[in-house]
Formats: structure tokens, C-alpha cells, sequence
């Protein structure tokens, strides 16, 4: 075999390596569309996951005078399943905060987030 046989075997077998781990990775990390609904105060999202649903929220830095609010996740079910998330955090202007929800598949799912420092509760889409 000469050299540019190698080179071609070589290469043959680089690509075959990359297309396989790319498609790998694509079907292990598939996700599904955010589902978010727009809020003065900020921007709440759900999608399905691997194993579960991933929740966020965005704060916008006009709402509520700007500053930090203590905030918490919860994730209803239209199935009646309710969770809350690992407990409240802080979250400040132009932050988005993100948890997942290791549960499996429990239907359509939304994200319900909870301003502790306003009162007030907000919604995302349903996903599914």
C-alpha cells in the first residue's frame, strides 16, 4: 500500500469515527423546544429533557425596581404531579436561572416560578 492508500484509509476512518460520534451526541442530548411564556418581570421556560424537564427564568432589569429577588422553581403537571425544585435562590437583572427536574417523562409539564420577594407567581408554556 502506498502512501496516499494510507493517507486515504486514514482519512476514511477519521470521518467515519466523527460522523458516528456526532450522531451519537445528537441523540444523546436532544431536547425539546422551549416553551416560554413573556412576562413583565421576566421570562419563564420549560422543555423536555433526557430523564426529565429543564425550567428557567429570565429577569428582566426594569421589573420591580431592578434588584435581586429570592426566587423558586416548581414544575406542574397536567397529570397532577407537582415538584419543587432544590429550594430559592437569588436572581438578579439580565440573569437567567436554569434547573432540571431528574423525574422522567411525566406528560406535559410546565415550569411555575415563584417571586418571593413580590408575591407574585409565573407560568411557562406546557411541554411535552
Amino acid at each position: 500500500m502506498n502512501i496516499a492508500q494510507r493517507i486515504g484509509t486514514l482519512i476514511a476512518a477519521t470521518l467515519a469515527a466523527v460522523a458516528s460520534t456526532a450522531a451519537f451526541a445528537s441523540s444523546a442530548n436532544a431536547a425539546g423546544t422551549w416553551q416560554c411564556l413573556n412576562w413583565y418581570e421576566g421570562t419563564a421556560c420549560a422543555r423536555t429533557v433526557s430523564g426529565g424537564y429543564d425550567v428557567s427564568w429570565y429577569k428582566q432589569p426594569e421589573a420591580d425596581g431592578g434588584g435581586a429577588h429570592l426566587t423558586e422553581f416548581w414544575l406542574q403537571c397536567l397529570n397532577g404531579y407537582t415538584y419543587n425544585s432544590a429550594g430559592a435562590f437569588w436572581i438578579y437583572p439580565y440573569e437567567t436561572r436554569t434547573y432540571v427536574f431528574s423525574i422522567g417523562s411525566r406528560g406535559s409539564c410546565r415550569a411555575k416560578v415563584v417571586d418571593h420577594t413580590t408575591g407574585k407567581t409565573f407560568y411557562s408554556g406546557y411541554a411535552s
